[in-house]
């Protein structure tokens, strides 16, 4: 039987929504179809609200799976550097915890 893999990333802070939107966003499109993903708020409009992704999918390739993150993390924080009102902030794919379900 094949397990499932899942991601999390854990209480992201506000000033972190947009850059971890951006990630995503991208995951979301490259993965429409065989990813499942949830995005929930905490805490919402209180001074240390925080949010939480969790992403599912068949399998058990947590290498592939941080590694596709981590790429992408990597990629939105070059984004970041450009953003000409400097509203979006870098972040750390430490966050991620990835493990088979």
């Amino acid at each position: 039987m094949i397990g499932d893999v899942r991601a999390r990333i854990e209480q992201i802070p506000a000033d972190q929504e947009a850059t971890w939107g951006a990630v995503f966003a991208a995951l979301s499109l490259n993965h429409r179809a065989d990813w499942r993903f949830h995005w929930t708020g905490y805490r919402k409009g209180h001074p240390d609200e925080y949010s939480f992704i969790e992403i599912e999918a068949e399998g058990e390739d947590v290498d592939g799976m941080r590694a596709e993150i981590v790429e992408l993390v990597d990629h939105v924080n070059t984004v970041v550097k450009r953003d000409p009102l400097g509203k979006m902030v870098a972040i750390d794919a430490g966050r991620v915890e990835v493990l088979v379900s």
